[in-house]
């Protein structure tokens, strides 16, 4: 019965979806000769946010393109609504001026696919059967290690596909399946964010941030309990051998768990002082980036950002062989051979490859080499980068 009135309910919510876009295209005629509406750029990230690449990209046009007429899309109950200011022009999420943006937009942009849209799946299928107007720009969230098939060309029309990584481009554009010149090494608009090595005042943070595991989706907390994956994370969370560690050193270590742990928080504890645990909701992800010194992860592409700054990291993965079979098959990326830190598979192994990370704060040489092959334009260009690809899109349209 519940799965019955699910599918009525998402059958009505895409009806809704439909009739709004079919209304707001029926009146665009009325609207495309407005100011807010002529050559615009609808730049977004879901919708909801506004933390990442998008955000990123937006305040470069607003501040080097203040010609370009872009609007940023976000939930009138956003919190990230706090990082505008008045002379920022936002369209409400689900808005109805959201629904003619959408008609109306010359470039449409964002960091997930479909992510400027009331319903990423939705108009991801809605897309194959009436094509959406004007130049799709994929930001992207992350590097892509992994096979992704809704990246895939035959689940995704784009018209420039953004990445953050050399090689990464060269592995997407040969297996992915959109057409040349599709696909670029550009470089993520956050990066322009990042510190890129030399000295930096020393935090006294070690940041633990694992990626989520999607079978455990809405499962009970006794079940949750009851998972590798949590009891993977207890275990160094309450490792005596860590906690010394944590002490002799004046480190302390900031458990950042992925926001899909939020209803499964209270399950998680340490009897550690230097062990912290994090609420998923508020924090910015790129600040505590910046922040730690030392980077605790397992698969998450946090990593990427962490590494571009030559800061030392180690994969903590414990549950390799479970992760691969049900999550994501591995790519094109082998951690063992191109990763930027040591892997290992428990806390025996961590502690020990952790401690000369504490003592000296730096990457070895071999990573960081592996980094500098990895990230060839390793700046503070990618905003323009990425705005000069976009905005070549539209000059080949006037040229053809």
């Amino acid at each position: 019965m519940h799965k019955k009135l699910v599918h009525l309910w998402d059958k009505l919510r895409f009806f809704w979806y439909l009739l709004n876009y079919l209304a707001a295209a029926a009146v665009s005629p009325l609207f495309r000769g407005r100011p807010e509406y002529r050559h615009l750029w609808l730049v977004s990230e879901r919708g909801t946010d506004a933390q990442d690449n998008g955000l990123y990209f937006y305040r470069y046009l607003r501040r080097e393109h203040p010609e370009v007429n872009a609007c940023y899309l976000l939930s009138a109950d956003s919190p990230d609504r706090r990082f505008f200011n008045a002379d920022d022009r936002l369209i409400g999420y689900r808005s109805f001026s959201h629904y003619l943006a959408l008609v109306l937009a010359e470039y449409k942009v964002s960091t997930h696919i479909m992510g400027f849209a009331p319903d990423m799946w939705f108009f991801t299928k809605l897309d194959r059967i009436w094509k959406m107007s004007g130049k799709l720009v994929f930001l992207q969230h992350g590097i892509i290690k992994d096979d992704m098939p809704w990246c895939h060309a035959e689940n995704a029309r784009l018209d420039l596909f953004v990445c953050g990584a050399k090689p990464e481009a060269g592995a997407v554009a040969a297996g992915f399946g959109h057409p040349p010149g599709v696909v670029r090494y550009l470089g993520l608009c956050r990066y322009d964010g990042l510190p890129t090595g030399g000295e930096r005042e020393k935090s006294g943070m070690v940041l633990f941030m694992p990626t989520w595991r999607a079978p455990l989706k809405d499962v009970s907390a006794q079940e949750f309990e009851s998972s590798t994956y949590y009891k993977g994370i207890m275990e160094l969370l309450n490792s005596a051998a860590l906690g010394q560690l944590l002490e002799d050193t004046g480190y302390t270590l900031l458990f950042a768990p992925h926001v899909e742990v939020l209803p499964y928080l209270g399950s998680f504890r340490s009897s550690f002082p230097r062990v912290r645990i994090q609420e998923p909701e508020g924090r910015e992800v790129q600040r505590l980036l910046i922040e730690a010194d030392v980077l605790i992860t397992d698969y998450s592409s946090v990593f990427f950002d962490f590494a571009y700054q030559q800061k030392p990291l180690a994969y903590y993965q414990y549950d390799d062989a479970e992760y691969r079979r049900g999550q994501y098959p591995q790519g094109y990326f082998d951690y063992k051979r191109d990763g930027f830190g040591p892997v290992v598979d428990g806390v025996p192994e961590l502690i020990q490859a952790l401690a000369p990370m504490l003592h000296t704060g730096s990457m070895e040489g071999r990573y960081t080499a592996r980094l500098n092959g990895y990230f060839p334009c390793r700046d503070q260009e990618n905003c323009r980068r990425n705005y000069e690809a976009a905005a070549a899109l539209g000059q080949m349209r006037k040229d053809g």
